[in-house]
């Protein structure tokens, strides 16, 4: 019996998979072709550049980054939302579209032929573990004006997610995104630490993060202006209050949209005082982007809340987050829009940089990287581990730079992170001081409860959390994704 039900899911899983190549054609990462870089790379070899960070294996580990933003940079071939020849991550489905893709394939098999809208929407993180239903608000207003003007820059973001087609395969087999099948698992599980079964080691997601450009808010008719990130900032009282959002940030660049190209530009305004300058303004050319067209204008004007929001309006891409599952706690490096790659601002670096392969060229060689593939160093074990050492700081600034203390909490306990060289105890309270694998660690979920805002532990900061940890029990881990949790039903 329980063959043949293996058998019909399989057949129904590969019929799902061949009528949805109707819908959607996600692209596998392709070989970048670049040397010393492979996806997926040996857990083993990570490991081992991870606990032995010499110089060449700490370029090792930020040359692998830098290879999976070539390989997810790369024009796929493919035609999504009206455009054509879109980049490799853009073919991926969101969790959303893998966890509706049976009323896309009944859809198909009834003669309808669903199209894809550019889903994107509000960052939600805020939301996280607030009163029930709390829509995500608009990010506050810029304090400063544009030179002589009454303009401000734009600090709007809005986001969407991605799964590779091997970690599409994988949820769609394991129904990871209905809270019915994710009770199952807790209910089958055995002791107090319980979790949906991890992914394959070439499972990939991602969290890509937009501005849109508005033509009806442009200055003199062409120029966009938005904030520039200074770099991470020493964390005063203000900021652990109100986190350092957009609005705070003193400087500004500035998008001339009626250049397609790019330019050499590297420097920004900064104090928004000077206005457009040759040095401080950018072409289009200078960012990966997407034109708003007649085919997906309409969820645009729905998901932005905009109902002059218009074919022409341009949206470009500003800062992603990318996760594999190469490792047991998954590699993480995340990527943002910067005036000058080849010295960036913390949390990246000059040293990040200089990793940066011949292959990556165009708009996409002008973003750049943090990344972290451990919580603390020295690492430790994924069990047991103690929180000592030095603070890994992972973090985006169009992502988690306006956490305020008050987005993390408790459990599990932030211990900080004891530094015995100096006696002194690091204490992460603030998003500018986090850590992607810290704050991932604690992705779990209460299947029977289905409140978003009350059925998962909170988020963390930057600290050491072992696999085994006791604030685990009565909750289901979700093998490191916080996707799972917002999306399943």
């Amino acid at each position: 019996m329980l063959c043949k039900y293996k058998t019909k899911f399989a057949w129904s899983l590969m019929a799902m998979t061949l009528s949805t190549l109707a819908y959607s054609k996600p692209v596998p990462l392709p070989d970048p072709g670049i040397q010393g870089y492979r996806f997926p790379e040996k857990k083993n070899t990570l490991m081992h550049w991870i606990n032995a960070p010499t110089f060449k294996n700490t370029r090792s580990i930020h040359l692998h980054g830098w290879g999976l933003w070539t390989s997810l940079t790369t024009a796929s071939g493919e035609t999504e939302f009206g455009l054509a020849n879109v980049p490799v991550y853009l073919t991926w489905l969101s969790p959303s579209e893998i966890r509706d893709l049976p009323k896309v394939v009944q859809g198909l098999e009834n003669g309808a032929q669903p199209v894809r809208t550019f889903a994107i929407d509000r960052a939600r993180q805020h939301t996280h573990r607030f009163k029930e239903n709390t829509p995500p608000a608009a990010p506050a207003p810029s304090k400063i004006s544009i030179a002589d003007s009454s303009e401000k820059p734009d600090t709007n973001i809005y986001v969407t997610m991605g799964y590779n087609p091997a970690a599409q395969a994988f949820a769609t087999a394991n129904n990871l995104f209905s809270l019915a099948a994710l009770q199952k698992f807790y209910d089958e599980g055995t002791g107090d630490i319980r979790s949906i079964p991890t992914f394959p080691i070439n499972a990939v997601a991602t969290k890509p993060t937009y501005k849109v450009i508005r033509q009806a808010s442009l200055l003199k008719g062409s120029v966009y202006a938005m904030p520039a990130w200074p770099g991470t900032p020493a964390v005063t009282p203000a900021i652990q209050k109100n986190g350092f959002p957009e609005s705070d940030w003193p400087g500004c660049v500035y998008i001339n949209t009626r250049n397609l190209g790019a330019t050499q530009n590297s420097s920004i305004d900064a104090n928004c005082k000077v206005g457009p300058k040759p040095g401080n303004t950018y072409g289009l050319g200078d960012f990966i982007y997407y034109p708003i067209t007649t085919a997906n204008q309409t969820q645009f004007q729905l998901l932005t809340k905009d109902k002059a929001l218009a074919a022409g309006d341009i949206v470009v891409l500003m800062a992603m987050h990318v996760t594999s599952r190469e490792i047991d706690e998954w590699t993480w490096q995340t990527y943002f829009w910067t005036p000058n790659p080849a010295h960036p601002p913390l949390p990246s670096s000059s040293t990040i940089a200089q990793s940066r392969p011949a292959k990556l060229k165009g708009a996409a060689a002008h973003y750049a990287m943090a990344i972290g593939y451990q919580m603390v160093a020295p690492n430790q074990a994924i069990t047991g581990g103690k929180s000592v050492g030095r603070p890994v700081t992972v973090y985006n600034p169009y992502l988690e730079s306006d956490f305020s203390a008050n987005v993390f909490d408790a459990p599990p306990e932030n211990i900080g992170i004891y530094n015995p060289a100096t006696n002194k105890t690091f204490k992460a309270t603030t998003g500018v001081q986090s850590n992607c694998m810290t704050c991932h660690s604690s992705a779990t979920i209460v299947p029977s409860d289905p409140n978003q805002q009350t059925n998962a532990l909170p988020y963390l900061s930057n600290f050491y959390v072992s696999r085994d940890n006791p604030s685990y029990k009565g909750y289901l881990l979700l093998d490191f994704l916080w996707s799972i949790q917002g999306t399943a039903k």
